[in-house]
């Protein structure tokens, strides 16, 4: 069958035709037509190339014809397309750095042909050659925007997160809208100076990473992490029940630093209270709390302890696989000791199953990321607050 290639080869070759036919036609309207030029030998040889499927040979043999002119400019454009569409990095730079090197091109076309090769290196993982293209055409008037979502692009694969933040900034000017992603990379700055214990440093980037919700709660994060750093264990459980107020799906993640820091300060009284108080708002918080606390592997306070008890026992899915009723006839010393072995089945298999997912795009995780690797959107990757059974079922 033919392919998308040799089509657009065969038009290539039509319309090329078809132009210089129409050029000799009108050019000579008003005097005596002169003899019909033969058919150029070149133009038979390609098009029975392209017939034949050879379109490697029928491309190569059509970038020598084309001449760099306005009538074949958009030609050439086409033709770098296909080029890098077809993974054929090389021969897309050679078209477009032939394109750059006319002396006679206008602005627009200029930019349009650097646009194109920064697109070719882009393609080939040659991010700084790209990088410096693409800076070059950040004043255009009609490509700018393109460019600097490239430029975005291109800092975020580099994790280079100061001069993404620059390119959002002249991003928002150029759109006139304002972006979560700026907060996200303030994040990573934050986290960064943290581990490498700059804490000042890392505090003063978390000042502007609160123009987004969860760009908020990882901000808080962080200052949590920072406050226990310093051992200041009350600032820290006051972040940690805050993000947890905000959203009791990062249950996981913040019980066992909560437990850690109210444990360091010995007010565990204080600790089997709260959770009381969370268990008493109901709602979710029940099975969430119960869940961090499997996954955790957590087994003091003794109210995680019950708190699980009480998830196994009256969850419809394992009542129906586990002996709810025997369960509860055994003494309290064996009752423990059967619950605490039905949590580390359920331990396995959460550990085993994805604990995240973006909700654009379904990427699945088992830890929690703020940038979705599969279709780089922030803020999509969400906690998945269930035993995914049918895993230890197949």
């Amino acid at each position: 069958m033919p392919t998308e290639a040799t089509f657009f080869l065969a038009g290539l070759f039509i319309v090329a035709a078809a132009t210089g036919w129409a050029f000799a036609r009108y050019s000579f309207m008003d005097r005596d037509p002169p003899p019909g030029p033969p058919v150029n030998a070149d133009y038979l040889r390609g098009l029975n190339l392209v017939l034949n499927r050879q379109t490697d040979e029928a491309l190569e043999l059509f970038v020598r014809m084309a001449k760099v002119d306005d009538d074949t400019l958009e030609t050439h454009f086409a033709l770098g397309h296909l080029f890098r569409r077809r993974g054929e990095v090389d021969r897309a730079i050679r078209v477009h750095q032939n394109l750059l090197a006319r002396p006679n091109l206008s602005d627009a076309q200029r930019d349009q042909a650097l646009f194109s090769l920064a697109q070719d290196y882009l393609g080939a993982g040659l991010f700084d050659r790209a990088e410096k293209m693409f800076s070059e055409l950040r004043g255009s008037a009609t490509l700018g925007k393109a460019a600097l979502e490239n430029l975005v692009d291109i800092y975020e694969r580099e994790s280079d997160w100061a001069k993404a933040i620059e390119a959002h900034r002249e991003l928002e000017v150029a759109t006139g809208e304002k972006s979560t992603q700026v907060a996200h990379y303030y994040c990573e700055l934050a986290e960064r100076a943290r581990i490498s214990g700059d804490l000042d440093r890392a505090r003063q980037h978390l000042k502007s990473s609160v123009r987004s919700e969860t760009g908020a709660f990882r901000g808080t994060l962080i200052r949590a992490a920072i406050a226990k750093e310093e051992e200041d264990y009350a600032q820290a459980l006051r972040l940690y029940e805050r993000v947890l107020e905000s959203d009791q799906r990062l249950m996981v993640e913040v019980l066992p630093e909560l437990v850690a820091c109210y444990e360091a300060t010995n007010r565990r009284a204080e600790l089997e209270r709260y959770f009381e108080s969370l268990i008493a708002e109901g709602g979710t918080i029940k099975q969430n709390l119960a869940y961090a606390i499997i996954l955790n592997g957590l087994t003091e306070p003794p109210i995680l302890r019950r708190c699980v008890e009480d998830f196994v026992l009256h969850n419809e899915v394992l009542t129906s696989l586990v002996d709810a009723e025997h369960i509860r006839s055994l003494s309290d010393e064996d009752r423990e000791a059967e619950i605490v072995r039905i949590s580390s089945g359920l331990r396995q298999l959460a550990l085993a199953s994805a604990r995240y997912r973006c909700t654009t795009c379904g990427y699945s995780s088992q830890r929690l990321v703020w940038h979705c690797p599969s279709c780089k959107a922030w803020e999509t990757i969400k906690p998945i607050q269930a035993f995914q059974l049918e895993r230890a079922i197949a």
